[in-house]
């Protein structure tokens, strides 16, 4: 799982785009996400992201994470709208029967329903794309340029001073640590499991056992990623961290042919997209 936030170093096509157009590929694919509202547009707009996925190549490792983190997604979406959905007709079997003691009585009866299970599944891909999406940035954009992406977004001059317009350097600075320590959270997790295992931590069992062995393990998870945020603090300051306004860059973002070529078809990809929701293809429409 810790593969799924982790930078990918290759020499691959979207390695080299730069970072602040993949940023608004994220940003349509996202609102297209949201602005389509019939199961095939949104099937085929997850299905957008696929061939990116073709270009990068990536390892088994990580096409198994995002298998299981999908399909988890997909399970939980289709299972909660099968019992609960609101435009529901006739259900296919009955969980729990309104003639049931207690739960029968405050439910009104638990149902399954077939178009409910459909609806969630569709539903499920608005979820998805934009994961995917984000997954994709991640893997082929390194932590500082991701960072320079934010801070200078757009760039104009006046005079003989460059001015950047983007977020704050300590808002950018924060959203990058805060993917970083993804990887390193699910590692440590796994170390800690491991040890505690060792010492004799028995994880089998019901799920009151499961419970009261979660604490053995989110105790020194949570101590250790204090420390390691106390750490990087210290490492920041230590390096000037907002010690200048004006801060200086190794490497400088410039567009290049291939940027403006993938710009092009995120604009007409996301004009598109809103066009057919402009239409009558938007919002949320019932199975």
């Amino acid at each position: 799982m810790k593969s799924l936030f982790r930078y990918e170093q290759k020499d691959s096509l979207l390695h080299r785009l730069d970072p602040r157009v993949k940023l608004l590929w994220l940003f349509g694919v996202s609102v297209l996400s949201v602005v389509l509202g019939t199961p095939y547009l949104l099937v085929l707009l997850f299905i957008s992201t696929l061939p990116f996925w073709f270009i990068l190549k990536p390892p088994i490792s990580r096409i198994k994470a995002i298998l299981l983190v999908s399909g988890s997604i997909m399970l939980s979406f289709t299972f909660s709208q099968a019992l609960f959905y609101y435009w529901a007709k006739e259900p296919l079997f009955t969980i729990i029967s309104p003639s049931f003691p207690v739960l029968g009585l405050l439910t009104e009866g638990v149902y399954f329903y077939t178009d409910g299970a459909l609806y969630g599944m569709y539903q499920s891909f608005r979820f998805m794309t934009g994961l995917s999406a984000a997954m994709l940035l991640l893997a082929t954009t390194h932590p500082s340029e991701l960072i320079s992406a934010f801070v200078r977004f757009f760039e104009i001059r006046v005079g003989e001073k460059n001015y950047s317009i983007g977020l704050p350097y300590e808002i950018a600075f924060m959203l990058s640590s805060a993917v970083s320590f993804a990887p390193s959270m699910l590692e440590e997790s796994g170390i800690i499991l491991n040890a505690m295992q060792a010492r004799g931590l028995e994880l089998k069992g019901g799920i009151f056992r499961k419970a009261k062995a979660m604490k053995y393990i989110l105790v020194p998870l949570v101590v250790n990623i204090l420390r390691a945020g106390r750490k990087l603090a210290v490492a920041a300051d230590t390096r000037g961290f907002r010690a200048n306004r004006q801060r200086t860059y190794v490497k400088e973002l410039r567009l290049k042919r291939n940027d403006y070529i993938f710009l092009a078809y995120t604009a007409l990809f996301t004009a598109g997209g809103l066009y057919l929701s402009y239409v009558g293809f938007g919002g949320t429409v019932p199975v």
